[in-house]
């Protein structure tokens, strides 16, 4: 990749294929019966299970190409491939076709889902902000789709609107052409060898995948009946679109507190966003009266924010290449396919009832919350492909982690502090051979390495 430009066309495709994939589910009833005649629900269901499945069998191929491939290829490849079906979705002439169409698509667009490694850890300030930049590009997404939908389904014939989105995929795929380019030297893919990332993928990324699938269905499984819900207790379909969109809201409004709050929560973030969250999905349950239920989404919006910056940085940390992330993707994307049957099996009961079980998975979540990484990873390991994306320091900035050491150190001697064994005697260090020097913690590093940062820097001497 080249320049810090790649950045935002990376995060604008990962954007809209948060549109193409999910964000519009809540539309796609409307859709179908307004332009194509389509009434059973089922239909739909079908039309998200395979767009699901097809997402699910894209991944783990995409990964694959991508040890030989360098992704900024495999991401305007897949970004062509998006303008020409989008392009198709506007000609579909019947819900046969709009589908099959639609399954082409959201593979293409998949490939864009193995770049949030690299986009994390090649942020200049380190891996946290880049997972919260990420996070708030993907929850504005939602809100945009929610207003995108909320067109597409208001005009006479919906599929006059779609031309809208066959023109975003065409301005991205310019941008792609023109920004993205393998970097000279960079090896396949955005980390290192295939044996990497095996090695990668077998330990816990496999642990994570599995909770972030769980997680994905707790979430998702509030969404389908929502709306349904709402306005079945007496409130407008303007009242319910607006509550609807309330969680993504907060999320937006937390998320540039979320840096402070790690500091001080450390690697209890997770455990308590995911209660936050359930409390909040409890709540709604339990009240239909809209104020209530404004609060309760906000509370909800607040708790996933949280919980998702603390698993996204677990996962960044636990994947080493976009090969071994495609394994979490898969987890959440098969997460996604399992929340709308969740929905549909509790919501028989009750259609508050996905609310009730969505939290209380959260609450079993939030016990079995993983371990926070032993060893932060730093903005400085990055392959040369993904170095290039970070954004050039301004003058006067301290330097990154990966700066080099200046030749020669300070001439004045270094006197090293005193430990238990060391007792009554000061030791001078030479400046002319030192042997390590401790690099300071990165801005994302847990508050043990920030404390151990403001002790200084040490060096030892080979001859004491």
């Amino acid at each position: 990749m080249t320049g810090a430009r790649g950045r935002p066309v990376l995060l604008a495709a990962a954007g809209l294929h948060m549109v193409t994939q999910s964000a519009l589910a809540p539309f796609y009833p409307a859709l179908f019966r307004a332009a194509y005649g389509v009434e059973a629900l089922a239909a739909t269901g079908l039309f998200l299970v395979l767009c699901q499945v097809s997402a699910v069998a894209a991944l783990p191929l995409w990964g694959r190409a991508s040890r030989r491939v360098p992704l900024a290829r495999l991401v305007t490849a897949g970004q062509s491939a998006a303008v020409l079906l989008a392009a198709a979705l506007v000609l579909a002439p019947s819900y046969a076709v709009f589908t099959g169409v639609s399954v082409l698509l959201v593979a293409a667009k998949a490939v864009v889902l193995l770049a949030y490694p690299g986009l994390a850890r090649s942020h200049p300030r380190g891996v946290l902000p880049g997972v919260v930049q990420y996070v708030a590009v993907l929850h504005a997404a939602s809100v945009a789709a929610t207003l995108l939908g909320g067109v597409v389904v208001s005009v006479p014939d919906p599929r006059s609107a779609l031309p809208l989105l066959a023109l975003l995929e065409a301005v991205l795929l310019v941008a792609c052409l023109r920004v993205l380019r393998p970097g000279a030297g960079a090896p396949a893919g955005d980390a290192g060898d295939a044996s990497g990332a095996a090695q990668a993928a077998g330990g816990g990324v496999w642990r994570l995948a599995g909770y972030v699938l769980l997680t994905a269905v707790a979430v998702y499984a509030a969404r389908p009946y929502f709306t349904e819900y709402v306005t079945g207790a007496g409130a407008s379909a303007g009242t319910a679109a607006v509550l609807f969109v309330l969680p993504h809201v907060a999320v937006l409004a937390l998320l540039p507190a979320a840096a402070r709050l790690r500091a001080r929560l450390g690697g209890r973030l997770l455990r308590h966003g995911m209660l936050v969250a359930a409390a909040g999905l409890a709540v709604q349950a339990a009240v239909t009266e809209p104020g209530w239920l404004a609060a309760a989404r906000l509370v909800f919006g607040a708790g996933l924010a949280l919980g998702q910056v603390a698993l996204d940085e677990r996962v960044i940390a636990a994947s080493g290449s976009g090969a071994a992330y495609s394994v979490v993707a898969v987890g959440q994307t098969a997460g996604l396919l399992l929340a709308p049957l969740v929905a549909t099996g509790t919501a028989a009961v009750a259609l508050w009832a996905p609310l009730l079980a969505g939290g209380a998975l959260l609450c079993v979540l939030a016990l079995a919350a993983p371990a926070v990484p032993a060893v932060p990873l730093r903005p400085a390991a990055l392959p040369d492909g993904w170095a290039a994306l970070r954004t050039p320091r301004a003058p006067g900035r301290p330097a990154e982690p990966d700066a080099p050491l200046p030749r020669e150190l300070p001439h004045a001697p270094l006197v090293a502090p005193k430990g238990r064994a060391e007792a009554g005697r000061t030791t001078v260090l030479s400046a002319s051979r030192p042997r390590a020097v401790a690099v300071p913690a990165p801005a994302h590093s847990a508050p043990e390495a920030e404390r151990a940062e403001e002790e200084g820097m040490t060096c030892h001497d080979d001859a004491r």
